[in-house]
């Protein structure tokens, strides 16, 4: 039987280690992935991220980590606000980041220099694909949600910054989805032929057709998972414009998952709400603190949820165990959402 091929990951989003972004991917690994790339914004993120990409990599190799057989992290840059980087990302970097590694073996930069084209698949036994996609990006500009001065915040968002919220918080998984389509989609799917006892890869539909000789097995489906929140449904105080975004992104999730989850595309779309974690996106809350203590105060478990747990959450989601699951909202909050007062 053909050994099962390595699994890869995108996390969209990091930009500490106390991202959600961060624990997603940390997740993942842990979980049935075995290579996980990682998403920057800019500059201003490039050292820090990479030096924690790099750490994680080294404890595997040293085998510090429990995990010390096959698991790889990778970072790449990418704006997601620049449609020109998305496409990018998704055309350029991540099919030659695959190509170049065999597994993978080793953290890739957040750009390519080298000359190397996609015609490298002929020599690069890797598949061209990604088995899950992890949007972890929401913006709203400060004065839209930390402006002490506005009695009525939502009532007095201005059409442009309500346009950033929805932009960049829903609109970006529209975006990266469709570039990331053709890395996903079943219907190019990646397969191994069996040719009197060699293994031959290749990239296309599956065919019906094969000769008595040739058996083909094919790599399977994919994933898209969002993170969201409760405002997306209900009044939260002091969350203002970044309640009707996420209802937006929510919204985006079940018509991706109607759109694509059928053959032949055959891509899972879910979203996790999370609890409020204490992230650097988190900050942008106005009175983040008091926020959190009530949800501590009226959660089942009475305490807040943690970053390793919501990302737990979404590997689950993400990977084959939740084969039967799409088009959903899973709420990993202690119980908050369930809270009827």
């Amino acid at each position: 039987m053909f050994p099962q091929r390595n699994k890869t990951a995108l996390v969209l989003g990091v930009a500490n280690q106390r991202s959600l972004a961060w624990s997603c991917a940390l997740s993942l690994l842990r979980g049935e992935f075995n290579h996980v790339i990682v998403t920057y914004q800019n500059d201003r993120f490039q050292k820090s991220v990479k030096g924690f990409v790099q750490n994680y990599n080294d404890s595997q190799s040293t085998g510090d980590s429990v995990n010390s057989t096959n698991k790889v992290l990778s970072c790449l840059s990418c704006d997601i606000s620049e449609e020109s980087q998305v496409e990018q990302l998704f055309g350029e970097k991540i099919p030659l980041l695959l190509l170049r590694n065999k597994g993978p073996t080793g953290v890739s930069s957040s750009s390519s220099s080298s000359s190397t084209s996609l015609a490298e698949r002929d020599l690069v036994s890797a598949p061209i694909k990604l088995d899950a996609l992890v949007h972890c990006i929401a913006f709203a500009p400060s004065k839209a949600m930390k402006d002490s001065t506005v009695d009525l915040p939502l009532l007095n968002t201005d059409v442009k910054d309500f346009a950033t919220a929805h932009c960049i918080s829903a609109h970006s998984l529209l975006t990266v989805s469709r570039y990331a389509l053709p890395l996903l989609s079943s219907s190019l799917c990646h397969t191994i032929q069996h040719e009197g006892g060699e293994e031959k890869e290749e990239v296309g539909p599956l065919s019906s057709s094969s000769s008595t000789n040739t058996t083909k097995t094919s790599i399977g489906s994919s994933s898209i998972t969002a993170l969201t929140y409760l405002g997306s449904t209900r009044a939260v105080r002091n969350y203002n414009v970044m309640g009707p975004a996420k209802a937006s992104l929510e919204a985006c999730v079940r018509g991706l998952a109607m759109e694509l989850s059928p053959p032949p595309h055959c891509i899972r779309v879910n979203a996790i709400s999370a609890g409020p974690v204490n992230t650097l996106a988190a900050r942008g809350i106005r009175n983040f603190n008091d926020m959190r203590h009530q949800v501590q105060e009226r959660s089942f478990l009475k305490r807040h949820v943690t970053g390793e747990e919501v990302g737990n959450a979404v590997e689950f989601v993400a990977g084959s165990r939740a084969s039967g699951i799409t088009g959903q909202v899973i709420f990993c909050d202690g119980g908050y959402s369930s809270w009827g007062g």
